[in-house]
């Protein structure tokens, strides 16, 4: 990957030290760093797979949730799920030891699955002059070439808009990208 002609400080995200990134996308300070984020993101990925696989194992149309089910399908803690269920805020049935049951009909009506609750809007983006930034522009602000930006820009897939000879790119999301400059 091309190094650029610009100097920032970053920290890392795996262990917060502050360090100077060899490219603009780097997140990590060593490759020890960058292997155990490897490895957290492995081990999260498998355990959702298995969160998915046990959760597509209970039947829709089944009336009754045990706590582990509710707590799969909402992603509510077991500890928050018997505390709400004390207090009286979910309505539930005790049939013995360990064979407490939830309607399912009440936890859909007051709870959001937890795959549901991840989508977001991509907000609509102003291309008003006002709004942007040329080229040139961000270039000169944050002491990067041209070339650099283009290739920035295409790498984050950020929207861009031609008119004339200028090329316009939205504030927020320059913004957003060479914040740590």
């Amino acid at each position: 990957m091309p190094r650029g002609n610009y100097t920032i400080q970053r920290s890392c995200e795996e262990c917060g030290k502050i360090f100077t990134p060899p490219t603009l996308v780097s997140k990590y300070c060593c490759p020890a760093c960058s292997k155990r984020a490897y490895k957290k993101r492995q081990v999260a990925k498998e355990k959702e797979a298995i969160r998915q696989a046990l959760i597509r194992r209970i039947p829709s149309n089944k009336g009754y949730l045990t706590v582990k089910e509710a707590m799969l399908i909402y992603g509510i803690s077991k500890d928050v799920l018997y505390r709400m269920i004390r207090q009286g805020l979910i309505p539930s049935y005790n049939f013995g030891q360990r064979l407490i049951r939830l309607s399912r009909q009440y936890m859909d009506e007051h709870f959001k699955t937890k795959a549901g609750s991840r989508k977001r809007k991509k907000e609509a983006l102003s291309f008003e002059p006002k709004d942007c930034y040329t080229i040139g522009e961000i270039a000169k602000k944050f002491h990067i070439n041209d070339s650099s930006v283009f290739k920035h820009i295409r790498r984050h897939s950020i929207p861009t808009r031609q008119i004339g000879n200028y090329v316009y790119v939205p504030k927020s999301e320059i913004d957003k990208l060479y914040k740590s400059l």
